[in-house]
């Protein structure tokens, strides 16, 4: 047996199980109305952020099959939610999945606000925007500034931009503020595990208007929201210490079956 060559095609096995553990891909879709425009850029930001797929979806969401989203993002709703979209919600949180709720501040789209706060109250979230607006213009919230807090929806988000958020409030049981305004007292953005599922609430569609930009982190907040392990549903990858003995494991495998074979 050529004990080299063994040790080297157990070494690739084990390299090739690791990357695919560290791979964490996620399935995104994107439905509702955003102010003044549509979903593409939310959809395209995705799907062009490897290794993750994003679908524009149309039409009413109970028309639409969710099975495998890791994440949905629901933007500024157009009309009132009907009875069907609301349970296809509840449905969608009680399989795991996430839901990130977008609406505006309340000068611009206080209808809006008000239905996704409706769809809050029906899934069981304590959160709610509150119809005003504050930090009018572009900002940059900052870790060093102490807007941006802690949390693992946060990690590597030293800067955040944004312009003219909605706050929220009601934050109580399993809710968790995430950053705050200028004041540093007003939440800009919160996230709650609800049942087996969890929402992400924010009142900013600004967000998404320098996420190309490399002076912010946007697009590392906003991935996190598929791949972040905040203690709810979503399938964590294993520790580097059990990465390193599963490789091992592994070599060891391929070592004895080759000499099973010999």
């Amino acid at each position: 047996m050529n004990f080299k060559k063994t040790i080297k095609q157990g070494v690739a096995v084990a390299t090739i199980t690791l990357c695919s553990l560290n791979a964490s891909a996620g399935m995104i879709n994107v439905w509702g109305e955003i102010i003044g425009g549509n979903n593409s850029h939310i959809n395209s930001f995705y799907d062009e952020l490897s290794p993750h797929t994003s679908v524009n979806i149309n039409g009413s969401l109970d028309s639409n099959n969710l099975n495998g989203v890791d994440l949905l993002w629901v933007t500024s709703p157009a009309d009132d939610y009907t009875l069907a979209e609301l349970h296809t919600m509840a449905d969608y949180l009680t399989t795991g999945g996430r839901i990130a709720f977008m609406g505006e501040h309340g000068d611009w789209s206080p209808a809006q606000n008000l239905r996704i706060n409706t769809a809050l109250t029906f899934l069981g979230s304590s959160m709610k925007i509150l119809n005003r607006m504050l930090d009018a213009t572009f900002h940059d919230a900052t870790k060093v500034n102490g807007q941006i807090l802690d949390h693992a929806l946060t990690a590597g988000v030293n800067t955040f931009n944004y312009a003219a958020f909605a706050p929220l409030i009601n934050l109580s049981g399993n809710s968790e503020s995430l950053m705050l305004g200028l004041d540093h007292n007003s939440v800009m953005m919160a996230f709650e595990n609800v049942g087996a599922g969890s929402i992400f609430l924010i009142a900013d569609q600004n967000i998404w208007d320098n996420v190309d930009q490399s002076s912010n982190d946007n697009a590392r907040m906003f991935e996190n929201l598929v791949t972040a392990n905040t203690g709810g549903p979503v399938a964590s990858v294993p520790e580097p210490s059990s990465l390193a003995i599963l490789a091992v494991g592994l070599i060891g495998l391929r070592i004895r079956r080759l000499n099973a074979n010999k």
